[in-house]
């Protein structure tokens, strides 16, 4: 732990690097190589050319494994780029109650983790409601709310779990 702290922001940022890159080539593996739409429904890709068919019946007629996978390069994508953000946010304002040492001490990398991954969370959910056309401003600040105020929850116990330990 103590080497992670002395090398900074680096291993965040070859890490956040490292899960864009993977994301970023999976995504453009998936959208050039596959079909997202059944080869026996056709006719919904002219329809939605012709403005007659609405999205959900198309996301109906959709290979749902294909769009998971879709979403998850999406999330893949959206962790590794907020991890370095994620870091540099948690080393500006946050320290973490170490219970070793009795003093706070820097963020450790899980949380780190953890709070990027929610990002990516957020952001593949709102790609996800896009998708359904049912994607709003509103939607999307209460899942961040709801996300935001989980990951408070999470370290409010933390921070008491150190209080009370001996």
């Amino acid at each position: 732990m103590r080497v992670l702290q002395r090398l900074g922001m680096l291993p965040y940022l070859l890490l956040g690097m490292a899960l864009f890159i993977i994301g970023f080539m999976a995504l453009e593996y998936v959208v050039n190589n596959f079909w997202p739409i059944d080869i026996n429904r056709l006719d919904l890709v002219r329809a939605t050319a012709l403005d007659r068919v609405d999205a959900a019946t198309l996301l109906g007629a959709a290979n749902s494994e294909l769009i998971f996978v879709f979403l998850t390069t999406i999330m893949l994508m959206m962790t590794g780029l907020a991890l370095p953000f994620a870091y540099f946010l948690n080393k500006r304002f946050g320290r973490y109650a170490d219970e070793r040492f009795g003093a706070s001490t820097a963020t450790p990398f899980f949380v780190v983790l953890r709070q990027s991954f929610g990002v990516g969370v957020w952001t593949a959910f709102c790609v996800w409601l896009q998708m359904n056309r049912a994607f709003g401003i509103a939607a999307a600040l209460l899942v961040a709310g709801v996300l935001i105020l989980f990951e408070l929850l999470l370290q409010i116990r933390t921070r008491a779990a150190a209080v009370g330990s001996p």
